[in-house]
């Protein structure tokens, strides 16, 4: 479990900003590479020269990327005045990414409390599904406005993207006139604060994003078409549901192609990934989920009785992974490649005015396998929240979010409790996503026996 870190960094202005991790969830899993990933995160100094700050002007919500010049001749001030855009030059690294909320009018909704409630929920959950480390940070806002918010108002022309980077620009010029100031700056309006994290992984395509004809609810219930959710709304033993998820979903020519023809031990991980997603974007009032799906690849294998895994260097897609080999030390143990899933995109959550589209378009309803410790946390978290117990101290003290945003949470976490409550008890909802690397091993389904509550 990884212990709470501070640091605090002086601007050029004399302001102090606090850089910090928040303290572990109680009954949190945490690895030695969390507090790794903690302490590198609060290590970064923005005024640093070998540390350059620079505006995201891609997609569609503002954002600071920093970029570690340690290995390169760069310096900050030279960096940060000749490069622009998404591309990296030779020898610089994509150190991590700096969010702060912003909801205006025109914008993407970001909200950068939610980060941290998907990090920290998720190791409560101990989920298998990688949802990166994030930590609190605060920047002078004069500081961010001369060094990145400028940049970005000059290099971004329209859409939402553009609107975001005017809008913050207003915000850091003329804080008294922001009406939403308690959400991006501190107590004295000297600095914006937010979340500081580094994704990994590259999005799916269809496979798993589904085939996104239209934002909103269409794309939504799209992604339930997709062979994974499919299998997992089937109301059959797992190894038929997979096969009769995967029979109705290629009738879409588009989806087969992305998915092709995934093997039982790649679907049961898709499987269990998609149902945490579910239950995580329905406690957390996740409004922009389906086409933010990503993945790495990951390599399987048999060794000693044991199942044996480790990272895939590769950016393919899935239609291209017949191109990727295993590396020559485990070729002859015949590795399995694998999509591991990432869930990095979690900024439009947490807030009472986004639209809940999972919980609008019924997915946990559907739901008719789970994982057992999954549902068993999840009934322990509810009594706890509904109790104001030790976790819901825990979530009131440390993301700043106001009584309407907790209270949402506790609401829908005891929504979600008696969806799947009531789907144990009417639908006996299969326990057998516990441990999908123990097929590889056995070439059977553990179905585990747990009571519905």
């Amino acid at each position: 479990m990884p212990s709470t870190l501070a640091q605090e960094y002086r601007s050029p202005n004399g302001l102090n900003e606090r850089s910090s991790t928040l303290p572990a969830i109680p009954h949190g899993v945490y690895s030695k590479k969390d507090a790794e990933q903690e302490a590198k995160l609060v290590g970064f100094d923005f005024y640093a020269e070998k540390l350059a700050l620079c505006p995201k002007t891609w997609s569609t919500s503002p954002a600071t990327m920093l970029r570690d010049l340690s290995t390169t001749d760069y310096l900050q001030s030279s960096y940060e005045a000749q490069f622009k855009g998404k591309a990296v030059p030779k020898g610089v690294k994509k150190a991590a990414v700096f969010k702060q909320s912003l909801n205006e009018s025109n914008t993407s909704g970001t909200f950068s409390p939610a980060a941290l409630l998907y990090y920290h929920f998720s190791r409560y959950f101990d989920l298998s599904i990688a949802v990166p480390v994030a930590i609190y940070r605060e920047m002078d806002s004069k500081a961010h406005y001369q060094r990145v918010t400028q940049r970005g108002v000059a290099q971004t022309r329209k859409g939402m993207i553009a609107a975001g980077w005017r809008h913050l620009a207003a915000a850091e010029k003329n804080p008294a006139n922001f009406k939403a100031a308690a959400s991006l700056f501190t107590p004295d309006r000297k600095k914006i604060y937010g979340c500081m994290l580094k994704a990994k992984g590259e999005r799916y395509g269809a496979e798993i994003n589904g085939v996104r004809s239209r934002w909103g609810t269409v794309q939504n219930e799209e992604f339930q078409r997709t062979a994974p959710y499919l299998a997992l709304s089937l109301d059959l033993p797992l190894l038929q549901a997979i096969t009769e998820g995967k029979k109705q979903a290629f009738k879409n020519v588009k989806i087969r192609k992305a998915t092709v023809d995934a093997n039982p031990f790649q679907m049961m991980y898709w499987m269990k990934e998609l149902s945490e997603i579910v239950l995580l974007d329905f406690i957390f009032s996740q409004q922009d989920r389906i086409g933010n799906i990503d993945y790495a690849w990951r390599w399987y294998w048999l060794a000693n009785g044991e199942v044996q895994s480790q990272a895939a260097d590769s950016k393919l897609s899935r239609t291209q992974m017949s191109s990727i080999k295993p590396p020559a030390e485990i070729a002859h143990l015949s590795p399995q490649l694998l999509q591991r899933t990432c869930l990095n995109d979690n900024d439009a959550g947490g807030r009472v005015p986004y639209v809940n589209f999972t919980k609008k378009t019924g997915m946990l309803q559907k739901l008719r396998h789970f994982s057992g410790n999954t549902y068993q946390r999840l009934l322990r978290l509810n009594a706890d929240l509904q109790d104001s117990g030790e976790i819901f101290q825990y979530l009131q003290s440390n993301f700043l979010l106001d009584s309407g945003q907790l209270s949402q949470i506790v609401k829908n976490t005891r929504l979600a409790k008696d969806i799947l409550q009531d789907t144990c008890s009417i639908h006996k909802l299969q326990f057998d996503l516990d441990a999908p690397k123990d097929y590889l091993l056995t070439g059977r389904v553990k179905v585990a026996m747990v009571s519905c509550g």
